[in-house]
């Protein structure tokens, strides 16, 4: 595995484990981080026997965005070069967007600008009670360019339209309500609900899942037609493979299938505890 600077990365098993490290700068983005973990993301999608992708960050904040002193050193900043960090943002983004396998993130603190922006391309997040959240660009004359197409799918115009045009800092409540979180938890049960999350991920079919997520990525921009034919032949695909067989007997033997020997299983959804917490004002 890479060695890098300006993150920590580690492999638990089947599972990747990518920290962002910078937290004399609160996590901020940097051009090197941005290369490190676009870099990061892209080695984890070229192992197919990753289940799933944890994405956390070392001290009290999980990130602050982009490092302002960073672009204040490359001011006054020329358009071509201005456009080039934009690039390689949308890429580093898209990176993560796009892994293969689940990725989980774990936010223990403040998330502002890009840092939302980095919890808008994870599948599963999970914040503290304490967590805080804004888009501050506009305040500092920028704009969250780079990261609204994202924020827009996860969480709407209206969101955008709300807090991107406020700069206001929200919490949780908010950001469950608009869907950018979907677990709040104390700070002291963060790691527990995380290894709950991976263990349910570690039930599922390995390639079911990274197909159902390939799924997921491909049918949007597809016409009601176009959705209709893709799913009819992914669902007669998957129907037909050695997971789905291997998983209908499984059940009719009443045992684990073969990839879930050894997982903890998880209860059924109805009387499941639920991680959220109430709506209040922020």
């Amino acid at each position: 595995m890479r060695r890098y600077t300006t993150l920590a990365m580690e492999s638990r098993g089947d599972i990747r484990c990518i920290t962002l490290d910078r937290p004399e700068r609160r996590n901020a983005f940097d051009s090197r981080m941005i290369s490190e973990l676009t870099q990061a993301f892209d080695e984890s999608a070229q192992e197919p026997s990753l289940r799933g992708v944890l994405l956390s960050s070392t001290g009290p904040v999980f990130c602050a965005g982009a490092d302002l002193q960073w672009m204040q050193s490359t001011s006054p900043v020329s358009d071509a070069q201005a456009t080039d960090d934009a690039h390689r943002l949308t890429r580093m983004y898209r990176a993560i967007d796009e892994s293969p396998c689940p990725v989980i993130a774990r936010v223990q603190g403040p998330a502002f600008g890009g840092g939302l922006g980095l919890m808008a391309v994870c599948d599963i997040i999970v914040a503290a009670e304490d967590a805080t959240f804004s888009l501050s660009e506009a305040r500092l004359g920028l704009i969250p360019a780079v990261i609204a197409p994202f924020l827009l799918r996860k969480a709407g115009e209206s969101f955008l339209r709300r807090y991107a045009l406020t700069g206001e800092t929200f919490g949780p409540s908010v950001a469950h309500r608009f869907g950018i979180v979907h677990d709040v938890v104390p700070q002291s049960d963060l790691d527990d609900r995380i290894a709950e999350l991976i263990d349910a991920i570690k039930q599922l079919a390995p390639h079911a899942t990274r197909t159902t997520k390939g799924l997921l990525l491909k049918i949007p921009p597809l016409t009601e037609q176009e959705r209709e034919t893709t799913c009819a032949e992914a669902n007669a695909r998957a129907r037909g493979a050695a997971e789905a067989m291997e998983g209908l007997r499984a059940f009719a033997e009443k045992r684990p299938p073969q990839w879930a020997k050894g997982q903890k299983q998880q209860p059924a959804r109805e009387g499941a505890k639920e991680h959220h917490v109430a709506s209040r004002p922020t």
